[in-house]
């Protein structure tokens, strides 16, 4: 977008849609302050973390909308009144403290670039007397407390994750309890053992190590941790040749695709789980065995980690060990401790009820020849990657529906990584696009489903039909009805067929275009790829309608059919209709 047309994000703030709008009227005086919060906010992008120009901007879209000012009409009061707004909605004392600190800093970034030099002469003379316009710099800033609102598992409740964990059998299950276990008795930051390689593993008569970094002393790997770990990687058919540059835990190549991760070429094994995976595995288990939502976190898995491994008695030393912590002494023991203690334990049996469930991590097996049995596809064999879409007998669109929000969760991820505002806009679109087509989808799977059980009826009583021909020396029944109901043309059904075919060749193009956006680099192929699927599984769900259509009209068939045959049976019989 040409910069000098863009609408400033500020007044977006002040007048919503209507910003371009306000953006012709707007007093020069205006423009100028809009310009220079663009400008200290990409500076911010360019110098911190994504997560800190995010977080610039939600704290003043919150000041702006709430007090109704422009940023050269808001006073020390205003702020102060801001800030007890804040506490009664609810934020905590570390995010207020935050929102001053952001204010505060543009208004010195104003200051000392003289965007507005009346407004300062004004405010010298009132109020501070010194140089410098900053109403937020003497706003008192609330008292933080280490650890506040923290919140952390109990021994019951880690038993009962890493029990519930422990009963999926799948590789993806032994994958996801063997992270969980480490994460449990290893104190390392998230990032360290989300992207530990098997490189960093050392053996010796002892057990296995394990070195976060080079130079650092190396951390004992508990024996159950890494017994879990051998465990996943042999089930995945990695263990044998894992390199020193693959990842321990890694994602499928492709998770949409049924009966895979028994291979090493399943795995992506150049790339390590993200956060967003990390966290839904985690809350995939976790509502299983009853644990509070509030606690489904991956901070709350390191700080019990860390409690419990200060209760076993571990001294200071030991402790900067284990949190591979580089802090003074003296601050990492101010730090410990004034971690909260572990919750006490309920007493009851949690995760025992949910014994019999869990997650379906895997695909159905398919068997020869199940659900295709006739038509076009007997005759003439399409491309065999298609044949093989085809074997799997996919019925509705949940594999197109978890891909779409793969997809939309992905968008998100890299909106909040950019440091590019364009870019950040573009995946915005693309993510409302592509919650809009997951909408459509899910409706119409919905809409499927219940036109599902009336097809299914006609089939049933169809397939009895042709056993009862059969059974007396007839010819089955069900190919001439079908005929018949479609129109009565001879090569309707063969046509009825051809549309199985298509299907699952849709159903192919789509599992290639969702492989080629998670392994795209580059935003723009992402969202190009990613526009492809959402668009296709669009596409997909009005062909699986047309399918559903021809079966309404069967039934309607069947139906008028066995009506007429009761009307002609009570004729016969002498009776009234």
């Amino acid at each position: 977008m040409d910069e000098e047309n863009k609408t400033p994000m500020m007044l977006t703030f002040m007048f919503g849609e209507a910003a371009k709008v306000a953006q012709r009227g707007a007093s020069e005086r205006l423009l100028r302050w809009c310009r220079a919060y663009d400008e200290w906010l990409a500076e911010r992008r360019y110098t911190y973390r994504p997560n800190t120009a995010k977080q610039s901007v939600l704290a003043w879209r919150r000041l702006v909308q709430q007090c109704g000012k422009t940023p050269w009409e808001l006073t020390t009061t205003d702020i102060e009144q801001h800030a007890a707004w804040m506490q009664a909605e609810g934020y905590s004392p570390a995010t207020i403290g935050c929102a001053l600190g952001i204010f505060s800093n543009f208004y010195r970034w104003c200051s000392d670039r003289r965007v507005d030099p009346e407004c300062e002469a004004v405010f010298n003379r009132a109020v501070f007397n010194r140089a410098g316009f900053n109403p937020a710099e003497g706003v008192r800033r609330p008292k933080v407390r280490r650890y506040g609102g923290a919140k952390l598992l109990s021994r019951e409740e880690v038993g009962a994750l890493l029990r519930t964990m422990q009963r999926d059998s799948s590789e993806l299950g032994k994958r996801d309890y063997a992270f969980t276990l480490a994460r449990m008795r290893l104190g390392a930051p998230l990032s360290a053992l989300q992207q530990l390689k098997w490189g960093q593993i050392e053996h010796d008569a002892a057990g296995a190590w394990v070195r976060w970094r080079a130079g650092r002393e190396r951390c004992r790997l508990p024996e159950e941790a890494w017994e879990a770990m051998r465990a996943w990687l042999e089930a995945s058919g990695r263990l044998a040749g894992m390199r020193r540059e693959d990842y321990i835990f890694v994602p499928l190549v492709d998770p949409l695709k049924a009966e895979v991760g028994g291979r090493a070429e399943d795995w992506a094994t150049g790339r390590c789980l993200s956060n967003s995976d990390l966290l839904l595995n985690l809350k995939l288990y976790g509502r299983l065995a009853g644990i509070e939502e509030g606690k489904l976190t991956l901070m709350a898995l390191r700080r019990t980690a860390t409690r419990l491994r200060l209760d076993e008695g571990a001294s200071l030393e030991e402790m900067q060990v284990f949190l591979d912590s580089h802090e003074e002494s003296k601050a990492a023991k101010y730090r410990l401790g004034r971690l909260p203690e572990l919750p006490p334990d309920e007493g009851g049996d949690m995760g025992e009820e949910e014994e019999g469930r869990m997650p379906v991590r895997k695909g159905k097996p398919f068997k020869p020849g199940e659900g295709v049995t006739h038509g076009f596809y007997a005759r003439s064999r399409p491309a065999e990657a298609v044949v093989a879409v085809l074997k799997e007998n996919i019925q509705g669109m949940g594999e197109e529906i978890v891909g779409l929000r793969i997809l939309a969760r992905g968008m998100l991820e890299r909106a909040e990584q950019t440091r590019c505002d364009p870019e950040a806009a573009q995946l915005g679109d693309a993510y409302s696009l592509a919650a809009l087509r997951l909408g459509e989808v899910i409706k119409g799977e919905r809409e499927l489903a219940e036109k599902g059980k009336t097809s299914q009826r006609a089939e049933e009583f169809l397939e009895a039909m042709d056993q009862l021909a059969i059974k007396n020396g007839g010819e089955p029944v069900s190919e001439k009805a079908r005929a018949e109901a479609l129109g009565g043309e001879p090569d309707l059904e063969a046509a009825a067929r051809r549309l199985v075919e298509e299907v699952a060749g849709m159903r192919y193009c789509l599992r290639r275009a969702f492989r080629a956006a998670i392994e795209a680099a580059d935003t723009r192929d992402y969202i190009h790829y990613g526009e492809i699927y959402s668009s296709n599984s669009v596409r997909l769900m009005k062909m699986l309608r047309m399918e559903g259509a021809d079966g309404s009209r069967l039934d309607e068939y069947i139906t008028e059919a066995i009506q007429q045959a009761i009307k002609e049976v009570m004729e016969e019989m002498g009776l009234e209709i």
